[in-house]
């Protein structure tokens, strides 16, 4: 179908496509008493999570615990959502998380090249920044090129290859004038990179250091789920720390992110940038995360779908969805600004 023809489709639409046709790679719809996928026996796990998928378990349900709390009586202002980050502004403090890998995870539904430059041309055409991660079917400087195409509007989000390796690729980064970079440190568990013969390493602080000194572009760590850890990327000289688990793919039986975020942000608020996923689909779960600590919150799958069925103008939609959630959640609880989105706008139920 033409891009023409696609601006004149609704979400719901993208939506029933991307449930029919990802339903062999993807069968979580984030309802209670669904996890990602069952057990797949050391199978490829699609769009899923790893062993039982009780960590992507943990991540929805500990997120949905916390219950936001009405606060109508007080002067009416319209929320101010916009806020901004490595100098560009954010229409909302949303963001697309790092994904990749549709050759591997949905049978190479679409390009990888066209999977990328839908999540970051549909995040620039809204007014946000996409992620993109690497994948070993495809070259590892992909993101960072689609990247560059698009103006240098988005951030690439790498495995933690042999320094050596990564150092390169900030290079690039920078002769590409790439918004940002940051490296998967959760990635080290991957099941595809070790599938492939192609090594990944944890990190030392040193190697952190050495990696945020290459360069002059905002370095972001991601899968940070410890407050040790958090502490470690804050020293090192890092732009954000990013909370994740990944979406529980390279860890069975995890703690949530919802569960580890609030201590991290205490620790580590106001020292860096904190980013955060972990199964949020809606503004409302947008609102919830920035109240347990995080200064912008990203969504992986749900873009992802949108991407592979219907390109920039779905991913743009699901933002514009998103968009409308926040704005309705932030006027039910008070909340008139970000400022404002705080542990006391949330209730914990068991």
């Amino acid at each position: 179908m033409s891009e023409k023809n696609l601006k004149n489709r609704d979400l719901n639409y993208f939506y029933n496509i991307a449930r029919n046709l990802l339903e062999d790679f993807y069968n979580c719809d984030c309802k209670p008493g669904w996890i990602c996928t069952p057990e797949k026996f050391g199978a490829t796990m699609g769009l899923g999570a790893a062993g039982q998928g009780k960590t992507f378990e943990a991540n929805y349900n500990t997120l949905h615990q916390y219950r936001l709390k009405m606060n109508l009586i007080k002067a009416h202002h319209e929320p101010e959502m916009s806020t901004s980050i490595f100098g560009k502004d954010l229409t909302i403090p949303v963001m697309g998380a790092s994904v990749s890998g549709v050759k591997l995870s949905i049978n190479d539904i679409i390009s990888e090249d066209d999977f990328y430059w839908g999540l970051m041309k549909g995040a620039r055409d809204f007014g946000s920044i996409g992620m993109v991660g690497n994948t070993p079917a495809c070259p590892d400087d992909l993101g960072i090129t689609v990247a560059g195409r698009n103006g240098g509007w988005g951030i690439p989000i790498i495995k933690p290859h042999s320094q050596e390796e990564l150092i390169k690729l900030f290079q690039l980064v920078e002769e590409l004038d790439v918004i940002a970079v940051g490296v998967d440190l959760d990635g080290v568990g991957s099941q595809f990179w070790n599938a492939h013969g192609k090594p990944l390493y944890r990190k030392t602080e040193h190697e952190l250091r050495e990696l945020v000194d290459c360069t002059e572009k905002p370095v972001i760590f991601k899968g940070i789920m410890s407050v040790e850890d958090a502490v470690k990327v804050a020293d090192s000289g890092a732009s954000a720390c990013y909370v994740s688990n990944h979406g529980g793919r390279p860890m069975d039986c995890g703690q949530a992110v919802a569960d580890v975020l609030p201590d991290i942000a205490k620790e580590i608020s106001g020292k860096i940038i904190i980013l955060a996923d972990g199964a949020v689909r809606t503004g409302f779960d947008v609102l919830t995360v920035l109240a347990l600590g995080a200064d912008v919150v990203l969504i992986g799958r749900p873009l992802a779908m949108m991407s592979v069925v219907g390109g920039v103008e779905a991913v743009k939609l699901y933002y514009e969805y998103v968009k409308d959630d926040l704005r309705t959640s932030m006027i039910m609880t008070g909340c008139d600004n970000l400022q404002d989105a705080t542990m006391e706008i949330l209730v914990r139920s068991r």
